[in-house]
Protein backbone atom coordinates (compact mmCIF):
# COMPACT_ATOMS: atom_id res chain seq x y z
CA UNK A 1 0.00 0.00 0.00
CA UNK A 2 1.12 3.56 -0.64
CA UNK A 3 -0.23 6.84 0.67
CA UNK A 4 -0.37 10.13 -1.19
CA UNK A 5 -1.95 13.45 -0.34
CA UNK A 6 -4.76 15.27 -2.08
CA UNK A 7 -8.37 14.27 -2.78
CA UNK A 8 -9.25 11.08 -0.93
CA UNK A 9 -9.70 8.19 -3.32
CA UNK A 10 -8.60 4.61 -3.86
CA UNK A 11 -6.35 3.47 -6.69
CA UNK A 12 -4.39 0.32 -7.50
CA UNK A 13 -0.84 0.34 -8.87
CA UNK A 14 0.35 -2.06 -11.62
CA UNK A 15 2.09 -4.10 -8.92
CA UNK A 16 -1.12 -4.53 -6.98
CA UNK A 17 -0.46 -1.92 -4.29
CA UNK A 18 -3.46 0.01 -3.08
CA UNK A 19 -2.83 3.77 -3.33
CA UNK A 20 -4.82 5.96 -0.94
CA UNK A 21 -4.87 9.72 -1.33
CA UNK A 22 -5.75 11.90 1.65
CA UNK A 23 -6.90 15.49 1.83
CA UNK A 24 -5.34 17.99 4.22
CA UNK A 25 -2.87 17.48 7.04
CA UNK A 26 -5.02 15.27 9.25
CA UNK A 27 -5.91 15.98 12.83
CA UNK A 28 -5.77 13.62 15.77
CA UNK A 29 -8.92 13.79 17.82
CA UNK A 30 -8.55 13.97 21.60
CA UNK A 31 -12.23 13.17 22.18
CA UNK A 32 -13.66 9.68 22.46
CA UNK A 33 -10.20 8.13 22.61
CA UNK A 34 -8.96 5.71 25.22
CA UNK A 35 -7.01 7.32 28.01
CA UNK A 36 -3.24 7.17 28.12
CA UNK A 37 -2.17 4.38 30.46
CA UNK A 38 1.09 4.76 32.33
CA UNK A 39 1.38 0.99 32.66
CA UNK A 40 1.57 0.62 28.87
CA UNK A 41 4.36 3.19 28.64
CA UNK A 42 6.30 1.58 31.48
CA UNK A 43 5.99 -1.84 29.88
CA UNK A 44 7.20 -0.46 26.53
CA UNK A 45 10.14 1.31 28.10
CA UNK A 46 11.21 -1.84 29.97
CA UNK A 47 11.26 -3.78 26.68
CA UNK A 48 13.19 -1.00 24.93
CA UNK A 49 15.81 -0.81 27.66
CA UNK A 50 16.27 -4.57 27.58
CA UNK A 51 16.87 -4.57 23.83
CA UNK A 52 18.65 -1.25 23.24
CA UNK A 53 20.37 -0.29 26.50
CA UNK A 54 19.93 2.92 28.49
CA UNK A 55 17.87 5.64 26.86
CA UNK A 56 19.89 8.82 26.34
CA UNK A 57 16.92 11.14 25.89
CA UNK A 58 13.25 11.15 24.97
CA UNK A 59 12.02 13.52 22.27
CA UNK A 60 8.71 14.45 23.88
CA UNK A 61 5.57 15.57 22.12
CA UNK A 62 4.66 18.94 23.62
CA UNK A 63 1.20 19.48 22.17
CA UNK A 64 -1.74 17.65 23.83
CA UNK A 65 -2.38 15.18 21.02
CA UNK A 66 -3.85 11.69 21.20
CA UNK A 67 -2.09 9.38 21.12
CA UNK A 68 0.89 11.07 22.74
CA UNK A 69 3.91 10.02 20.68
CA UNK A 70 7.52 10.29 21.85
CA UNK A 71 10.76 9.17 20.22
CA UNK A 72 13.32 7.36 22.38
CA UNK A 73 17.01 7.80 21.59
CA UNK A 74 19.43 4.96 22.35
CA UNK A 75 23.05 5.93 21.57
CA UNK A 76 25.68 3.71 20.01
CA UNK A 77 27.93 1.60 22.20
CA UNK A 78 25.27 -0.36 24.06
CA UNK A 79 24.24 -3.99 23.71
CA UNK A 80 27.00 -4.49 21.14
CA UNK A 81 25.43 -1.91 18.78
CA UNK A 82 27.69 0.53 16.90
CA UNK A 83 24.77 2.67 15.76
CA UNK A 84 22.05 4.83 17.27
CA UNK A 85 18.55 3.38 17.60
CA UNK A 86 15.47 5.60 17.47
CA UNK A 87 12.13 4.04 18.39
CA UNK A 88 8.70 5.58 18.78
CA UNK A 89 6.61 5.20 21.91
CA UNK A 90 2.88 5.87 21.93
CA UNK A 91 1.83 4.93 18.43
CA UNK A 92 0.65 1.61 19.83
CA UNK A 93 -1.44 3.21 22.59
CA UNK A 94 -4.38 3.10 20.19
CA UNK A 95 -5.32 0.45 17.63
CA UNK A 96 -5.28 1.62 14.02
CA UNK A 97 -8.35 1.96 11.81
CA UNK A 98 -8.77 -0.95 9.41
CA UNK A 99 -11.09 -1.63 6.51
CA UNK A 100 -13.36 -4.58 7.18
CA UNK A 101 -11.41 -6.87 4.83
CA UNK A 102 -8.15 -6.32 6.76
CA UNK A 103 -9.52 -6.87 10.26
CA UNK A 104 -7.84 -9.79 12.00
CA UNK A 105 -5.24 -10.24 9.25
CA UNK A 106 -2.74 -7.52 10.18
CA UNK A 107 -1.39 -6.14 13.48
CA UNK A 108 -3.65 -3.60 15.18
CA UNK A 109 -0.81 -1.82 16.97
CA UNK A 110 2.56 -0.69 15.62
CA UNK A 111 5.70 1.21 16.66
CA UNK A 112 8.47 2.45 14.36
CA UNK A 113 12.22 1.87 14.54
CA UNK A 114 15.09 3.61 12.74
CA UNK A 115 18.87 3.23 12.75
CA UNK A 116 21.33 6.09 12.22
CA UNK A 117 24.79 7.33 13.10
CA UNK A 118 23.43 10.20 15.18
CA UNK A 119 19.92 11.37 16.20
CA UNK A 120 19.35 14.42 14.03
CA UNK A 121 16.22 16.53 14.74
CA UNK A 122 14.89 15.87 11.23
CA UNK A 123 14.82 12.13 11.95
CA UNK A 124 13.07 12.61 15.28
CA UNK A 125 10.40 14.89 13.87
CA UNK A 126 9.91 12.69 10.83
CA UNK A 127 9.44 9.55 12.90
CA UNK A 128 6.88 11.23 15.10
CA UNK A 129 4.95 12.46 12.07
CA UNK A 130 4.95 8.98 10.54
CA UNK A 131 3.82 7.44 13.84
CA UNK A 132 0.93 9.90 14.05
CA UNK A 133 -0.10 9.36 10.42
CA UNK A 134 -2.52 6.41 10.80
CA UNK A 135 -4.22 8.06 13.77
CA UNK A 136 -4.40 11.47 12.12
CA UNK A 137 -6.06 10.06 9.01
CA UNK A 138 -7.97 7.21 10.70
CA UNK A 139 -6.20 4.64 8.55
CA UNK A 140 -3.51 2.00 9.04
CA UNK A 141 0.06 1.12 8.07
CA UNK A 142 1.81 -2.20 7.77
CA UNK A 143 4.78 -3.99 6.27
CA UNK A 144 5.38 -3.01 2.64
CA UNK A 145 3.49 0.27 2.88
CA UNK A 146 5.04 3.48 1.58
CA UNK A 147 4.34 7.03 2.75
CA UNK A 148 5.60 9.82 0.43
CA UNK A 149 6.99 13.03 1.86
CA UNK A 150 4.22 15.24 0.49
CA UNK A 151 2.39 15.34 -2.83
CA UNK A 152 4.41 15.61 -4.95
CA UNK A 153 7.03 14.06 -2.63
CA UNK A 154 10.07 16.12 -1.69
CA UNK A 155 13.53 14.93 -0.58
CA UNK A 156 13.60 13.99 3.08
CA UNK A 157 15.99 13.78 5.99
CA UNK A 158 18.93 15.54 4.34
CA UNK A 159 18.90 13.48 1.16
CA UNK A 160 18.70 14.85 -2.37
CA UNK A 161 16.96 11.77 -3.81
CA UNK A 162 15.12 9.92 -1.04
CA UNK A 163 11.54 11.14 -0.76
CA UNK A 164 9.36 8.26 0.45
CA UNK A 165 9.31 6.19 3.64
CA UNK A 166 9.00 2.42 3.25
CA UNK A 167 7.82 0.43 6.29
CA UNK A 168 9.11 -3.11 6.61
CA UNK A 169 10.32 -5.69 9.16
CA UNK A 170 13.73 -4.88 10.57
CA UNK A 171 16.75 -6.90 9.46
CA UNK A 172 18.58 -6.20 12.73
CA UNK A 173 18.79 -9.06 15.22
CA UNK A 174 17.42 -9.38 17.87
CA UNK A 175 15.11 -6.46 17.05
CA UNK A 176 13.13 -8.69 14.69
CA UNK A 177 11.81 -10.51 17.77
CA UNK A 178 10.40 -7.38 19.42
CA UNK A 179 6.87 -8.28 18.39
CA UNK A 180 7.11 -11.26 20.75
CA UNK A 181 7.93 -9.04 23.72
CA UNK A 182 5.25 -6.36 23.84
CA UNK A 183 1.49 -6.83 24.10
CA UNK A 184 -1.11 -4.12 24.79
CA UNK A 185 -4.69 -5.07 25.64
CA UNK A 186 -4.17 -8.48 24.08
CA UNK A 187 -2.64 -7.11 20.86
CA UNK A 188 0.95 -7.93 19.93
CA UNK A 189 2.80 -4.77 18.92
CA UNK A 190 4.61 -4.99 15.58
CA UNK A 191 7.78 -2.95 15.02
CA UNK A 192 8.32 -1.57 11.52
CA UNK A 193 11.66 -0.34 10.23
CA UNK A 194 11.53 3.03 8.43
CA UNK A 195 13.57 2.96 5.20
CA UNK A 196 13.67 6.09 2.98
CA UNK A 197 13.33 5.32 -0.75
CA UNK A 198 14.05 7.23 -3.94
CA UNK A 199 11.29 7.96 -6.43
CA UNK A 200 12.62 5.28 -8.76
CA UNK A 201 12.64 2.70 -5.98
CA UNK A 202 9.11 3.63 -4.93
CA UNK A 203 7.94 3.42 -8.55
CA UNK A 204 9.50 -0.06 -8.79
CA UNK A 205 7.62 -1.15 -5.68
CA UNK A 206 4.33 0.20 -7.05
CA UNK A 207 4.91 -1.43 -10.43
CA UNK A 208 6.23 -4.83 -9.35
CA UNK A 209 5.37 -5.17 -5.67
CA UNK A 210 7.17 -5.25 -2.31
CA UNK A 211 9.25 -8.33 -3.17
CA UNK A 212 10.94 -6.38 -5.97
CA UNK A 213 12.26 -3.92 -3.38
CA UNK A 214 13.46 -6.75 -1.15
CA UNK A 215 15.35 -8.27 -4.09
CA UNK A 216 16.84 -4.85 -4.90
CA UNK A 217 18.00 -4.37 -1.30
CA UNK A 218 19.54 -7.82 -1.22
CA UNK A 219 21.38 -7.21 -4.49
CA UNK A 220 22.85 -3.94 -3.22
CA UNK A 221 23.39 -5.21 0.33
CA UNK A 222 21.35 -2.34 1.68
CA UNK A 223 22.66 -1.36 5.14
CA UNK A 224 20.45 -0.90 8.16
CA UNK A 225 22.15 2.38 9.14
CA UNK A 226 20.60 5.30 7.27
CA UNK A 227 22.86 7.16 4.84
CA UNK A 228 21.38 10.39 3.51
CA UNK A 229 24.02 10.44 0.77
CA UNK A 230 23.21 7.07 -0.71
CA UNK A 231 22.28 6.97 -4.38
CA UNK A 232 19.14 5.45 -5.76
CA UNK A 233 19.44 1.77 -6.64
CA UNK A 234 17.21 2.33 -9.67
Amino acid sequence: MAFNFGRKKRETSPGGSVVLRYEGDGQREAAVQQEFRADDASMREAVYDRFFGTCETVYHEVLPKVPHIDVYVYPAGQKGRNFCTLVTGGMSDLPMHFPAEAAGKVPRRVELIFYCAEPKPVYLGGLRWLAAFPHSYRTWVGSGHTVPNGDPPEPMWGSNVLNTALLMPTIVKPDNTLQNELCIEGDAVEFLWVVPLSQGECDLKLAKGFNAILDLFQHHRHPHIFNADRRSYV
